[in-house]
């Protein structure tokens, strides 16, 4: 699974795009109706996809994602001090438990472009 959140000027998106071990894709962008960050919409796109992929009853989940932040969060490498980010990361937490393994990766951008497009598209 990858994804990513964009914020600009017009508002806020995330997407997602869920890949099966055969290469099936299933894609989705998420309009933000709420004041967000860009690290909020990070974890938006990211709970999303964990979500969507439990639902589908999978096991074991492969996670990328150009938020270093966030990545590093959800890996334990950095703190989270931030009230509202901690929410968010105790709802990662809470959704890890359905997963028999699930690893958070870091990716950079230009290896997030299709999450990324999904999460820009959808902040307009």
């Amino acid at each position: 699974m990858a994804f990513d959140g964009a914020l600009n000027s017009q508002g806020a998106g995330a997407g997602f795009i869920l890949t099966s071990p055969s290469g099936d894709q299933f894609k989705h962008a998420i309009h933000l109706n709420f004041r967000a960050t860009n690290n909020t919409a990070e974890y938006e796109g990211l709970l999303a996809g964990i979500r969507a992929a439990a639902t589908l009853g999978v096991r074991r989940l492969i996670v990328k994602g150009d938020s270093e932040l966030v990545a590093n969060q959800v890996h334990k490498d950095y703190k989270c001090s931030s009230p509202e980010l901690s929410k968010y990361l105790a709802e990662v937490r809470k959704l890890e438990k359905r997963f028999d393994g699930i690893e958070v990766r870091h990716v950079y951008r230009k290896d997030n472009i299709e999450p990324d497009d999904l999460a820009r598209r959808a902040s307009r």
